[in-house]
């Protein structure tokens, strides 16, 4: 199983699949399960979703998503190769190490002892715009995934299980001010230095801890990318910023609103771009709790994943994946085999148990 796995990631790896640039891995993938005996893959733009092809419906049914798509390589790129029990490449652990188990499951695992019926999404732009994500063409088009009882997202977890899912918006501030001679600024308004208290309160601010369920989020704002000025030698009249708001469960879009308006004043302007809802914690379902019972760690989201999206579609969902959270979008990310052997056992014990 260790060499099979192997080989599914660096099968993956081998394909690369920026946001956007999905179609060959997706082609390649849909050829590869359409040969596979007692399976049937429905597809939709770059979207996959694979089902046994006489599904048993006296069985509970466990959705299992992974994205296809990755991050850009960082400038060089990122030379697929093993070193050790290492494999490196764009998206091995964000999250292909995750699609790498999906499909071992799919090719290795005997359903038919299995209490449970399988169904696989592998979707597209889950790393671009919240309204891009190829979920929805999926739940759109093939309904019957949202009949799940329980999803399993095999975004990187480290092998434990993560509940819920921060919410983010990408929140856009402008200042304005008033062009002005440089050598003269008293004639002007510098809309930069305007700024000035708005971003040392943002560098000054801690991570506010919100506990839910008994586990510790984090509402953060960090800023990410600003733009200002028209010339070396011109008082700036703009200064633009955006800034990245993660919020924990049971918080939405009116708590990013009052967080800015008290932040901001009457001194600029802001507008909400982007925004996805935080993934509520739900432990009490009774397949997550049948796959609690193995024993495994739980631990808070702080990331934002689709367990959100699906949420809000009516199905109880959760994180767990071999990957490493803290190699995602990594410069030189990288994935650990032992961390994938041990979640398909996982998986394998859950899904066989009496």
């Amino acid at each position: 199983m260790r060499e099979r796995l192997a080989e599914n990631l660096l099968w993956f790896l081998e394909r690369p699949s920026v946001t956007g640039a999905e179609q060959r891995l997706c082609d390649d993938l849909e050829a590869r399960v359409g040969r596979l005996p007692g399976w049937k893959a429905q597809r939709t733009g770059n979207n996959l979703a694979v089902r046994r092809a006489a599904p048993d419906p006296s069985r509970p049914l466990i959705l299992f998503a992974g994205h296809l798509d990755t991050v850009p390589e960082p400038e060089g790129g990122i030379p697929v190769r093993v070193e050790g029990e290492r494999f490196y490449g764009r998206g091995a652990s964000d999250m292909k190490a995750g699609d790498a188990v999906m499909l071992a499951l799919i090719e290795e695992l005997d359903w038919e002892r299995s209490w449970a019926e399988p169904a696989f999404v592998f979707y597209e732009r889950e790393e671009g715009p919240h309204e891009e994500n190829g979920l929805e063409a999926v739940f759109e088009e093939m309904p019957w995934v949202l009949k799940a009882g329980l999803a399993l997202v095999l975004e990187p977890t480290a092998g434990a299980l993560e509940a819920g899912c921060a919410g983010t918006a990408q929140v856009e501030v402008t200042f304005r001010g008033r062009a002005a001679h440089a050598a003269r600024p008293w004639q002007g308004e510098n809309a930069i230095s305007k700024a000035g208290r708005f971003l040392a309160a943002l560098h000054a601010r801690e991570p506010e801890k919100v506990v839910v369920e008994g586990l510790d989020f984090y509402d953060v704002l960090t800023p990410t990318v600003a733009r200002g000025g028209s010339a070396k030698n011109v008082v700036p009249a703009s200064f633009w910023v955006n800034v990245n708001h993660r919020f924990a469960p049971g918080r939405g879009i009116e708590h990013v609103r009052s967080t800015f308006e008290a932040l901001l004043g009457e001194e600029a302007s802001f507008e909400i771009a982007d925004f996805a809802p935080s993934g509520p914690v739900d432990l009490s379902n009774p397949l997550l709790r049948r796959f609690l019972a193995t024993g495994i760690e739980v631990r808070p989201k702080q990331a934002w994943t689709d367990v959100a999206r699906l949420a809000e579609r009516g199905v109880a969902a959760a994180n767990f994946g071999p990957g490493l959270p803290a190699q995602a979008h990594q410069d030189d990310e990288h994935a650990e085999l032992p961390l994938l052997e041990e979640c398909y056992r996982r998986l394998e014990g859950f899904l066989r148990s009496a």
